[in-house]
């Protein structure tokens, strides 16, 4: 197939480097193979390989490409490696401020605003939903605030609309198990505003089907509970299963998101 720098249709460098970008999300990759596949049912077969084929790039120019995404997933994986390991001293620093004060040091302290943070707020949120059910909410609120304030340009605008939802399926979760069922399905609509923006993940859709079933159920609507229970079940089996245990419906059900 054809590549060609400056055709709009055609596969640009920047695309090439897209498709192995981790921060690319899932609609940025069907956007990219769209344009390749409706450029070649239009593209004539060649009997000559090097007939027509004028601005053609050459195979050092695809390795390039290649070595500099190879490059660039390299340092996104080293740089995730370490905010994971940054969290929980993190967390550490924030836990001795009020509630209050922690979500105002996350919006406007640069050091908070890490995927690594996100997750281990939104991870401790989980943990605390039986034990300490008023925790696991604030927890979950400054997972909100944290993935609010992550950096489109860094993550990818998909990405962070992905971690948006998660974070809000979480704040779901904890306002379920404090009894506010009605703030719960506010969470639960905006989750799903998020995640129309967001990679398309059928795990995030699941978990957020798997809660919303949870929620039905508690408020008495065992039927609708069954039929947002079942439809969890599949987009979770479309997307290759559940990875870890969750709280809902679908036992065994819980995301294991990485940023890209």
């Amino acid at each position: 197939m054809q590549i060609e720098k400056n055709a709009p249709q055609s596969l640009s460098w920047t695309d090439v480097e897209k498709l192995f970008h981790p921060g690319a999300g899932g609609g940025e990759h069907r956007e990219i193979v769209r344009r390749l596949l409706s450029r070649a049912a239009r593209q004539p077969r060649q009997e000559t390989p090097d007939a027509g084929f004028s601005g053609v790039a050459r195979p050092e120019d695809y390795e390039d490409a290649l070595r500099r995404a190879v490059e660039r997933t390299r340092q996104s994986q080293t740089r995730l490696t370490q905010e994971t390991r940054d969290a929980e001293r993190l967390w550490a620093l924030l836990e001795g401020h009020t509630p209050a004060r922690r979500a105002i040091l996350i919006r406007n302290d640069r050091r908070f605003q890490t995927w690594g943070l996100f997750e281990c707020l939104r991870e401790r949120a989980l943990a605390l939903l039986d034990r300490e059910p008023a925790a696991a909410l604030q927890s979950a609120e400054l997972a909100l605030a944290t993935a609010q304030s992550l950096s489109p340009g860094l993550y990818g605008e998909e990405r962070v609309h992905d971690f948006q939802a998660e974070a809000l399926i979480a704040l779901a979760q904890a306002r379920r198990v404090a009894g506010d069922l009605e703030e719960t399905a506010t969470a639960l609509e905006q989750a799903r505003a998020m995640l129309a923006m967001g990679s398309g993940d059928l795990l995030e859709k699941a978990e957020l089907e798997s809660t919303r079933a949870a929620l039905l159920r508690d408020l008495g609507r065992p039927e609708e509970a069954e039929e947002a229970g079942r439809r969890a079940l599949r987009l979770a089996q479309r997307a290759g299963g559940p990875k870890r245990a969750a709280r809902g419906s679908i036992p065994g059900l819980r995301l294991n998101r990485k940023a890209g």
